[in-house]
């Protein structure tokens, strides 16, 4: 859905208020939190959609690390996972689903979280992803609305993978290109929320359907700043702007609409190369707010946990008319 009708749609909605709540709907943060103890809280996602690649496993693995994505994003570690299975009854067969589910089950293992059951239906095509709870100390979650003036911006996986999928679709791009866009996406972003660990973090989020600039305005409104960032320090996948102008998703077109007049972009700054900021991301990785003297050691740590690509992309600024700017 549209993130600003579905924003619209969420302040409508009856809801039990509760103490114990600590992250609900009202930022549109990555996961909700709730307090069960002093030294406890719950995080909680969920999260499924369809292929974005053709091969069953690889689409499972990719939904299952995108789905656990979420806890990550909160400074949480996944502890349980439930199956959110859809498909059409006149196929894919037995062995396509066991592949899908296969594939999922693959990065459930290497994030040690424990598969406790699902839930399947019927309906026009495939979809399939994770209902995911994990846990954090009340303390140490990390909210998207908690970004401070003079923080340093990281992102840990390159922008790309939404235009890059869709043409993959209109006529298969090889593995030179789609490679590294699929290893992207299948990896977990556990490995860089475990490495910030001894950072001072102020704000995180995991970049996704809303793409870049619509998961980066939700976190300048929450703290009520302006997030700044330099184009040409934002990691792209290889061979991205290639195919902006013909495979733009429909998803990217709503982000532009619903980040609208809230980000200034440099007149200079090429349009196939701003429209990627809009990109619909896939299991995307992580925007974090850091303290400024921390950056750097804190992208070093990054980099050795595997996330070789990420980037220093910008920093936070007081707010202004703007919730975003894009300079050259």
């Amino acid at each position: 859905m549209p993130p600003g009708r579905l924003s619209g749609i969420l302040e409508r909605i009856p809801k039990v208020f509760s103490n114990d709540l600590i992250v609900g709907m009202d930022t549109m943060d990555d996961a909700g939190i709730f307090r069960i103890s002093e030294e406890t809280a719950l995080v909680q996602t969920v999260d499924f959609f369809s292929p974005v690649v053709a091969d069953a496993g690889t689409f499972g693995r990719i939904a299952a690390a995108n789905s656990m994505s979420d806890i990550w994003a909160m400074g949480g570690r996944a502890i349980t996972a439930m199956n959110l299975l859809c498909f059409p009854t006149k196929g894919p067969g037995p062995e396509v689903i066991e592949e899908i589910l296969a594939g999922s089950g693959e990065k459930l293992v290497e994030a040690g979280v424990v598969l406790v059951g699902g839930h399947t239906a019927t309906q026009d095509e495939v979809l399939f992803g994770l209902s995911v709870t994990g846990v954090v100390h009340p303390e140490r979650a990390k909210r998207n609305s908690r970004a401070r003036t003079g923080d340093v911006l990281i992102l840990t996986k390159p922008l790309g993978s939404g235009i890059l999928a869709t043409a993959n679709k209109a006529k298969p791009l090889g593995t030179l290109i789609m490679g590294p866009v699929i290893s992207a996406m299948e990896r977990l972003n556990k490995y860089a929320c475990e490495a910030l660990a001894g950072f001072d973090v102020s704000a995180m989020t995991d970049i996704t359907g809303f793409g870049l600039l619509g998961h980066s305005m939700a976190f300048a409104k929450g703290a009520g700043v302006n997030l700044v960032f330099n184009c040409s320090d934002i990691p792209l996948f290889q061979h991205t702007v290639d195919y902006v102008e013909d495979f733009f998703p429909g998803g990217s077109a709503q982000n532009q609409k619903y980040v609208g007049e809230n980000v200034t972009i440099d007149s200079s700054i090429d349009m196939n190369i701003s429209d990627i900021l809009f990109d619909a991301q896939t299991s995307g990785g992580l925007l974090v707010a850091v303290k400024e003297k921390q950056a750097e050691n804190a992208l070093y740590a990054i980099r050795e946990s595997g996330d070789e690509n990420a980037q220093i992309i910008g920093h936070v600024s007081d707010g202004q008319k703007t919730l975003l700017t894009v300079r050259p």
